[in-house]
C-alpha cells in the first residue's frame, strides 16, 4: 500500500476543510438569500429567537402558544 507524503496529505486536507467552510459559510448563505420562501424563513427564526440547529423546541415561547392553538382547534369540534 502506498502511503501518501506528509505535505500532500495536508494539502489535501487544507482543500477539503477549505471547500466545507466555503459551502457552509458562502453558499449555504447565498442560497437562503436567493430563494424567496427560505429567505423568510431565516428572517422569521431571526426575528424570533429561534435557533435552528436545536433538535426540541420545548423553551421556546412560540412551541408554547402553537401547543394551545391546537389543543384549542382540535377540542372545539
Amino acid at each position: 500500500m502506498l502511503t501518501q507524503s506528509w505535505p500532500l496529505r495536508l494539502r489535501n486536507f487544507t482543500l477539503v476543510l477549505g471547500s466545507m467552510l466555503i459551502f457552509t459559510y458562502l453558499l449555504l448563505p447565498m442560497v437562503t438569500r436567493s430563494c424567496g420562501i427560505l429567505n423568510r424563513m431565516s428572517v422569521y427564526l431571526d426575528a424570533n429567537g429561534i435557533d435552528p440547529s436545536r433538535y426540541y423546541y420545548t423553551d421556546v415561547e412560540q412551541v408554547i402558544e402553537s401547543e394551545r392553538f391546537l389543543n384549542n382547534a382540535l377540542n372545539t369540534e
